[in-house]
């Protein structure tokens, strides 16, 4: 078993700033029972590419959950094609936060294995079932579990934020129906008051359906334009940035309320653009503003907006006099 040197990585002497890879190279020396962690991890990986999921019928042709994983966030009707990019979000975290986390290693902490063998259980009921959600579950508190083994309650309990932000690798599907038929609603009306009020074009409503009173166009507000793969993602964004800079409890949750209203927002705006587009150069016009467009609003208004109110909640440090 090796040493633990419970205390902060040293910061690099100011004026000067070691490169990645040193300070990479410095971190991974001083971090003991690594051999240990990424054995049990090793196999616990194993577990769930062997024997991941209890049935084929999920677009994949191998017992991999793995496989299962990256086959939804392929499929856009699961609504999670950032899961891919969420891993490499948690590992930055880590990264960011590894003088904290080095501080908090006490060594091998062997409760921690009653949250493995929990882990282990509830695979099995998701194995049982057939329902790949739940081994994805049992697959992030195994990994949570293995983290407290090996180097402590501290470690595991400092970590607790990042390995929360797995939850957004989750694939929606049909549980997003609950939320996206009401964006959808919201965003069709906002946008053709805003067509027959303000813009003055004559725009009808059925449902989510928008069309022209001549029938020269017509726009279906499909689920997977409802605005919840952004209201998502930048939901993921907005809980990184709030727990980094923030510490008041209401900054945070502020920030995360106002991914709801700026969701909505981008989505109207793009819908506004298609019916502007449609109304002047015609029904292909506008399903490539449609197809396209949203790329631009989730930059500017879900990302934008957000870092912009993020950077107003901002809490400065206080400055004391000498």
């Amino acid at each position: 078993m090796e040493t633990v040197h419970n205390q902060v990585l040293p910061r690099p002497p100011t004026g000067s700033r070691a490169s990645f890879w040193l300070e990479f190279q410095d971190y991974w020396a001083r971090v003991p029972d690594k051999f240990l962690f990424l054995t049990m991890l090793g196999g616990w990986c194993v577990l769930f590419q062997v024997i991941g999921i209890s049935s084929f019928n999920f677009g994949v042709a191998e017992p991999s959950l793995f496989g299962w994983m990256n086959s939804a966030w392929d499929t856009p009707a699961m609504d999670c094609g950032h899961g891919i990019l969420i891993p490499f979000l948690v590992a930055i975290l880590f990264w960011v936060k590894r003088r904290e986390l080095a501080a908090s290693i006490a060594g091998v902490w062997w409760p921690g294995l009653a949250m493995v063998g929990l882990a282990s259980l509830i695979h099995v009921l998701g194995f049982l079932a057939q329902q790949p959600r739940i081994s994805m579950i049992a697959l992030f508190s195994g990994l949570y579990g293995l983290i407290g083994v090996v180097w402590g309650w501290r470690t595991m309990w400092a970590s607790t934020f990042p390995m929360v932000l797995f939850a957004f690798c989750m694939p929606l599907g049909n549980f997003a129906q609950a939320f996206t038929l009401p964006l959808r609603m919201v965003s069709v009306t906002l946008t053709r008051m805003i067509c027959h009020g303000v813009l003055d074009i004559d725009v009808v409503q059925y449902g989510t359906k928008l069309m022209d009173a001549k029938g020269q166009y017509e726009f279906d507000v499909v689920a997977a334009c409802s605005g919840i793969r952004g209201l998502v993602a930048s939901l993921a964004v907005a809980a990184v940035v709030a727990m980094m800079s923030m510490r008041s409890i209401w900054k945070r949750g502020l920030l995360l309320l106002s991914t709801v209203p700026l969701a909505i927002v981008g989505n109207v705006l793009r819908l506004t653009v298609v019916v502007l587009v449609g109304q002047a150069y015609g029904q292909a016009s506008g399903k490539w503003v449609h197809d396209w467009f949203g790329y631009v609003t989730y930059l500017f208004v879900n990302i934008g907006a957000l870092l912009v109110l993020a950077h107003w909640l901002r809490e400065k440090p206080s400055s004391k006099s000498a």
